[in-house]
């Protein structure tokens, strides 16, 4: 693996962090905006056979946190 490579890991790494602490803040200080979506994201969660525990196997993201992250997306397109 060569240093750009590494470097595209470590940058969508540092992503995948942003956009799922952007998710728990929410989980900790609810907003309307992001309780309206999430209710709506975890409903499709809900039927997606890569939720297993409410963790997405597809991400790895707890989707607690996931479906709360108002600049995420599901990594299968369905939201």
């Amino acid at each position: 693996m060569g240093n750009s490579d590494k470097i595209g890991l470590v940058e969508d790494f540092t992503k995948r962090v942003e956009l799922i602490t952007d998710g728990w803040k929410n989980v900790i200080f609810p907003n309307p905006q992001a309780e309206k979506l999430a209710k709506a994201r975890a409903g499709i969660c809900a039927g997606c056979g890569f939720n297993m525990l409410n963790i997405c196997t597809k991400c790895s993201c707890p989707l607690p946190a996931k479906v709360r992250s108002v600049k995420d997306g599901c990594p299968i397109g369905k939201w």
